[in-house]
């Protein structure tokens, strides 16, 4: 269990470490998710109707654009908390959902490309009588496991209403120098380790607005799976005219604060587990910046099943690099998991 407030730890080798969270404990998910009855909980009983209106209207039960938006706007919502902020006793940002409650803070110019997501998010507390917070994190965890190959992320709810909005330019810039982007994910409270798994985020993003003339690129070659592609694409910054690299993700996969951690995630099949459950455990951590954890329940029951990479690709091995996916097998895993959401 985390600390009281989360205070999760800074980067190791280069800076020092001023707090630290220790990662729950995964929890297996009952391969029936779909009753309330099923729920031992009955505090996360109110969020089936949440994830079910997220799951199935928002991302039509897979990898779609409002899905990796949803992704992205966990992060710029939970990226704004400040571990020197919080010392210094001034207003802060986290992972309160303040993009979801205050109509400028989504007009910024780094959040652009979020407002459609947020207009979709935004009726939803009032509907559900949740918070902002839990609907925009719940949001983001869903979204991450609704593209296939993503892992199950512990879900948290029970965040307060919103105090303040967050502060501006706290959030980082793709072409800012690596070490000042290790020292601002830093100052949120992760290490180069966390924050070389976070990115791989971008295996299922694309580019809107870095490059106008090159606007929906994908980030690697298969934009709708959830795999380590990313990784190695990046680091070799393989050249293919859909797909584009963030200048910041190369600069990591080459950097020496950065490189020997962005390059665990560069291999073959065995790699994307190990990069599944450092990705789940690092996104979680980042859904708590700023939250009181022992205010908030668990309820990562009501999450569905993950699909795993190693169950719809065609070489089941673990040797193969890269290995392509068998569209049958998703086919047939996207209809056993996710066929209530389906559109």
């Amino acid at each position: 269990m985390y600390s009281t407030i989360i205070r999760p730890l800074t980067l190791a080798a280069f800076l020092t470490c001023v707090a630290g969270a220790a990662t729950t404990e995964k929890r297996q998910v009952a391969d029936t998710i779909d009753t309330a009855a099923a729920k031992s909980n009955p505090v996360c009983t109110p969020y089936i109707a949440v994830r079910d209106a997220i799951m199935g209207d928002i991302f039509e039960g897979g990898c779609n654009d409002n899905t990796r938006a949803a992704v992205r706007l966990a992060f710029h919502d939970a990226g704004t908390f400040s571990l020197s902020l919080e010392a210094a006793g001034k207003e802060n940002g986290g992972a309160d959902g303040s993009l979801l409650v205050d109509p400028d803070e989504v007009l910024r110019s780094e959040n652009n490309g979020l407002q459609n997501i947020v207009a979709l998010l935004k009726p939803m507390p009032e509907r559900f009588n949740v918070s902002a917070g839990d609907v925009l994190h719940l949001a983001g965890t869903l979204a991450v496991l609704a593209c296939p190959g993503g892992p199950l992320v512990n879900t948290f709810v029970g965040r307060p209403p919103v105090k303040n909005i967050n502060p501006d330019g706290l959030l980082p810039d793709t072409h800012d120098k690596v070490s000042n982007l290790v020292n601002r994910f830093a100052d949120m409270g992760l290490t180069v380790r966390e924050t070389m798994a976070l990115i791989g985020a971008h295996t299922c993003a694309r580019q809107r607005f870095v490059n106008l003339a090159d606007a929906s690129d994908a980030m690697d070659e298969t934009v709708d799976i959830w795999d380590i592609r990313f990784y190695g694409e990046t680091q070799r910054n393989d050249t293919d005219p859909h797909v584009f690299r963030l200048p910041s993700d190369l600069a990591f996969s080459q950097d020496p604060l950065t490189k020997k951690d962005f390059s665990r995630f560069v291999g073959a099949l065995h790699v994307q587990e190990n990069w599944a459950s450092e990705y789940a455990d690092a996104h979680e951590k980042m859904s708590l910046l700023g939250q009181n954890v022992d205010d908030l329940t668990d309820c990562t029951e009501i999450m569905p099943e993950p699909i795993h990479l190693k169950d719809i690709v065609t070489n089941r091995s673990g040797g193969a690099v890269d290995p392509p996916v068998d569209p049958a097998k998703l086919q047939a895993e996207l209809e056993r998991t996710r066929e209530e959401w389906l559109s």
